[in-house]
């Protein structure tokens, strides 16, 4: 204790000063400089990632916004726009995009860009998937040097993923219907498009158009290319028939092309060729042949044909009249393959109307119009082609020097003969594959009252009838139906007026005809063709066969015609013939077939009978000899006796709902039908008549069982149930099933008319039979 405790000690200072440290920083600001960093990796990686800005030019930008709009380039999205404005002008929009990195490869020169709207129209329909999206920048990479300013296209592309495989330019001096979209073909298959239509420097009209790259090779340097009409009406010999190669092309037209004789060189982009008005013109790319006509009436430039034996093979190019000769020069083409018709002595006639005091001719041309017709040089002449320039001197029918040539003696002058004559007049045309090659005379009688046509054939194609040339009525109209539509013929104004008669030589030329030389005019070109030996075929009826009307066909084909249907014995026996070639028709074993329409419950068949015509199907027989007469075949239909060999026996019911035609099984194989149904004589039960089918009828012996199998049967049993149905035939008819015991219980075979009960139902046993009986003797 302190001596004087009034008085405080003195305090104590126990405080410890620190000092600071310097130069230290505070862990607060950790946070701040990490998202710091952040932000600029950020910033970095966005930078990193972003390629070049580039503008591009459009005359209207409809759309498109500042920080919306994306571009495209193949679904992916390779950029987006950040700015859009007018220039200076302000006549155009400047649409600046900022690229990706990944698609910095598309500023550069040569890259297509355009605004993706929605566009409808006849060419192509695009951009559909803007009206959900919005519209956007397309692109189309290009192959230059590095740029960033672009001119964009005002419309899609046809081909907007890549470039284009191969680019050509078609020039003619009119294109008058084909437009952008419209389809290129190369033998039926579509293999390009018309990317552009244009006019060049001199105003003459340009098709720019785009192959695809898989097709690149069919394009040649000696490619032909032509427009395909949209639709054709073409009147001549041959009838009146209308064309229409499609909706695509009869709205927008279309282009085909094709190599004729030996494929040229594969072509490069840019390469040029003539687009030709029609395909007549494109194949006929001979040397041009130069022809003096005294005039030029009816000639017209790339509409006149060039025929050979009545058909087109080349084109009149151009005419002009020459006044130093007098005359009109007509320029001719041909198609390949006809060289020989570019020989000194080769004659060419104009065929057009013309009327005079010997009479009417090229009558055929007021619906064809005039035709240029050519005939071989004389035999002896040299083989090789005329020189080049070489002219011809062509006639023409009617004119005075064609009727002076006619007055001559060597006109040849044969008959024709036929059981029943048409009514033929002087002037009836004779056609050779539609060229007019002369006409009849005078029609007369023989001493037995037959019919005969005096026909005069004109000296220039007197070498084309031969001893075995077949003649033939052609009919002024016909109508054809059948599966493919409908055709309607109408051969002319002179076939009108006056008839037709074809001739042609159908197989090896024989010997040349002689004057006053007969032939048979047959009454259509089937019942011509068919001139093998007749062949005799029997049927149980004749229903739908008709005499020069039925065809006898092979696989589908005509090969032959029935001659004549009469029945004998209670049968039908049909004459027919064959065409030559088919030998395999006539061998032994060979089966024809009546088709005719059937419609039942096992299906439809024969349909095309309905407008073609009942017809007779024939199927060869194995190799053997030949044979004359054959047993024909009819499907078996409801009410009709069964074709083929059968046994009938008869089954006794007291009552069934088993109608005719219903099926008969064995083991679940139909062998026969019900032909008949009826009461016993004395009424008490019902009597069906069941037709079994040969060489099925063996099976059925003494002791066979048959039951009904009609409708659905439904069993019960300890935790099942159990449902039975037969066929769909069975089900609408009803249906009979039998089995024959073994051999030592079978009994022995049966004769017709044998009868047999009918059970409601099968027995155990009866499943169980088996009986290997041989269905062939």
């Amino acid at each position: 204790m302190p001596e004087h405790p009034s008085q405080d000690p003195a305090p104590v200072d126990n405080g410890e000063v620190i000092r600071p440290r310097r130069g230290r920083i505070s862990w607060t600001w950790l946070f701040p400089i990490l998202a710091a960093a952040a932000a600029a990796w950020l910033f970095y990686s966005q930078w990193e990632e972003k390629g070049s800005k580039i503008y591009i030019q459009f005359d209207e930008a409809p759309g498109l916004q500042a920080g919306k709009t994306v571009l495209v380039y193949r679904g992916v999205n390779a950029g987006k726009v950040t700015d859009v404005k007018l220039d200076e002008s302000l006549a155009k929009v400047v649409v600046t995009v900022q690229l990706e990195k990944f698609a910095e490869s598309l500023a550069r020169k040569g890259s297509d860009f355009w605004v993706n709207q929605p566009v409808i129209s006849l060419g192509q329909t695009t951009g559909l998937e803007s009206i959900i999206t919005g519209n956007s920048i397309q692109a189309r990479i290009g192959f230059g040097s590095p740029t960033t300013h672009f001119v964009g296209l005002e419309k899609p592309p046809l081909t907007p993923l890549e470039a284009p495989a191969l680019v050509l330019q078609l020039r003619a001096d009119d294109i008058p219907f084909l437009a952008r979209g419209a389809p290129v073909v190369h033998r039926g298959v579509t293999v390009g498009t018309v990317e552009d239509k244009t006019l060049d420097v001199h105003g003459m009209p340009v098709l720019r158009v785009i192959v695809d790259k898989e097709f690149k090779k069919t394009v040649r340097t000696n490619s032909r290319f032509w427009q395909v009409p949209a639709s054709s009406l073409q009147l001549g010999p041959g009838g009146i028939r209308l064309e229409i190669d499609g909706v695509k092309a009869l709205l927008q037209g279309a282009i085909a092309f094709d190599s004729f004789g030996t494929p040229g060189e594969t072509v490069e982009a840019g390469a040029e060729f003539i687009l030709s008005p029609n395909e007549y013109i494109a194949r006929a790319n001979s040397e041009p042949i130069h022809v003096h006509f005294d005039d030029g009436r009816g000639i017209l430039p790339k509409q006149t044909p060039v025929c050979y034996l009545g058909q087109p093979i080349g084109i009149v190019e151009r005419a002009k009249p020459d006044p130093v000769s007098q005359s009109v020069v007509a320029v001719l083409r041909l198609q390949p393959g006809y060289e020989m018709l570019t020989r000194p002595g080769t004659a060419f006639t104009l065929v057009r109307f013309d009327v005079s005091l010997n009479g009417i001719v090229g009558t055929e041309t007021l619906l064809t119009g005039a035709y240029i017709a050519c005939a071989e040089a004389p035999p002896g002449t040299p083989a090789s082609p005329a020189p080049p320039g070489m002219t011809f001197i062509g006639t023409t029918l009617g004119s005075n020097e064609w009727n002076h040539a006619n007055k001559d003696n060597q006109d040849l002058r044969i008959r024709l003969e036929a059981n029943n004559m048409p009514n033929f007049g002087p002037k009836t045309p004779i056609l050779l594959r539609g060229i007019r090659i002369g006409s009849v005379e005078t029609q007369s009688f023989e001493s037995k009252d037959r019919p005969v046509l005096n026909v005069l054939i004109h000296r220039e194609f007197a070498a084309s009838v031969r001893k075995n040339s077949r003649f033939w009525q052609l009919p002024a109209t016909s109508i054809k139906a059948g599966q493919g539509g409908m055709q309607l013929s109408v051969l002319g104004l002179d076939a009108i007026l006056h008839g037709a008669i074809a001739m042609d030589v159908l197989e090896t030329p024989g010997p040349a005809a002689q004057d006053g030389e007969s032939f048979r005019l047959f009454p259509n070109e089937q019942t011509a063709r068919a001139n093998s030996e007749p062949i005799s075929i029997v049927f149980q009826n004749g229903q739908g066969l008709f005499e020069g009307q039925t065809q006898l066909r092979y696989l589908g084909i005509p090969v032959g015609l029935v001659e004549s249907v009469r029945p004998k014995n209670g049968q039908v026996e049909v004459t027919a013939r064959l065409e030559p070639g088919y030998d395999n028709l006539r061998t032994k074993g060979t089966t024809y077939t009546v088709v005719r329409p059937k419609i039942s419950i096992d299906g439809v068949s024969g349909l095309e009978t309905i407008t073609g015509g009942v017809y007779i199907d024939c199927v060869p027989g194995s190799k053997g000899p030949l044979a004359r007469n054959f047993v024909g075949r009819t499907p078996i239909e409801s009410g009709e006796n069964a074709q083929v060999r059968s046994l009938e026996i008869v089954l006794s019911s007291k009552s069934t709902k088993i109608g005719l035609d219903a099926p008969v099984y064995y083991r679940g194989l139909q062998v026969g039908r019900v032909q008949k149904k009826g009461l016993s004589g004395e009424g008490g039960d019902v009597r069906l008549i069941v037709a079994i089918h040969e060489p099925y009828s063996r099976l059925v012996r003494e002791n066979s069982k048959f039951w009904d199998v009609s409708g659905v049967r439904v069993s019960v049993g300890f935790l099942s149930l159990k449902v039975q149905t037969g066929t769909v035939d069975s089900l609408v008819r009803g249906g009979i099933e039998f089995s024959t015991p073994g051999p030592a219980e079978m009994g022995s075979s049966v004769k017709t008319g044998h009868v047999f009960p009918l059970h409601a139902e099968p027995q155990k046993e009866w499943l169980k039979w088996t009986s290997d009986i041989p269905l062939e003797r």
